[in-house]
Order: structure tokens, then C-alpha cells, then sequence
């Protein structure tokens, strides 16, 4: 009976152990807690960092609202150097909770988040709309998925 319940047990366990380990190194943090946010610039982000602490301008001149099917909602916004309202290529995407004021062009914020490749969080049609706003992606940019937002 023993034996049958480690052989039972003993690769569940393992694929348990395995899955919250993949988790914690791909995210940076154990399954349900977030990163701690480092700080990092926008012209010194990648996509090796997890948790991030980034300070820039909020470009909304292109208003990006994602629904997902448990009925979430995303705002998608390029971030750039602080207290640049001209730049156009886009090196940061935030994907954040909080909507933007609607009579807001640009806002200058603090972003706490997880960095990470944009992957199929940034389809081809925010890829487009951002595209034709008249902003260009920088190659390897990031997507951060905001915690916090602080202006």
C-alpha cells in the first residue's frame, strides 16, 4: 500500500514542484505574489527584468481598451522618457487595469509591474493601431503589465 502510494504520489508531486518552480522563475516570484520592483529606465529596460519600477510618460494618443474573456478589461499605452511627448518609437507597452482619463494626452506616471516579451498579449491589432498612430516598435520592446500606477 505504501509503495503504491509514493508511486502514485511521488510524480504528482514532482509535476506540482516542477509547475510552481517554472512559475516562480518565469514571473520572478512564487504562483500568486508579485515580483519586487526594481528600478530600471526606459532606454535600460529588456526582457530580462521581472519586477520593474519605471518612471516615463503615458502617450494615450491612441486609446487601446482590451477585453478578455472572463470579462477583465486592459488599457494598452507606449511609455516613453519622461517628459517625452514627440518620441514615437515605442521601447515600453504598459498593459494596465486603470483607465486613462478621457481629456488626457500625455501623463507622466511611475509604473510598477511585470516585465516581460509581449507574446500574444499584444495581437496584430493593437500591433496596427499602434502603427497606424504613427509610432514604430523598437526591437526587443517590453511589455509591462502594471501592479501599481502612481503620477
Amino acid at each position: 500500500m505504501r509503495k503504491m502510494l509514493v508511486a502514485v504520489l511521488g510524480p504528482c508531486g514532482a509535476v506540482a514542484a516542477a509547475t510552481i518552480g517554472f512559475i516562480w522563475w518565469e514571473r520572478g516570484a512564487p504562483p500568486g505574489f508579485n515580483p519586487t520592483p526594481h528600478p530600471v529606465t526606459v532606454s535600460s529596460i529588456n526582457r530580462e527584468n521581472r519586477g520593474v519600477r519605471i518612471r516615463g510618460t503615458a502617450h494615450y494618443e491612441v486609446r487601446l481598451r482590451q477585453k478578455m474573456e472572463d470579462g477583465s478589461v486592459y488599457y494598452i499605452f507606449p511609455l516613453m522618457k519622461a517628459e517625452d511627448t514627440l518620441g514615437r518609437e515605442i521601447k515600453v507597452l504598459v498593459r494596465a487595469e486603470r483607465m486613462p482619463d478621457a481629456m488626457t494626452t500625455y501623463e507622466d506616471m511611475e509604473v510598477d509591474g511585470l516585465a516581460r516579451p509581449p507574446g500574444t498579449k499584444v495581437g496584430p491589432k493593437t500591433r496596427e493601431s499602434l502603427l497606424d498612430g504613427g509610432y514604430h516598435f523598437a526591437e526587443g520592446y517590453v511589455l509591462v503589465e502594471a501592479f501599481a500606477i502612481r503620477d
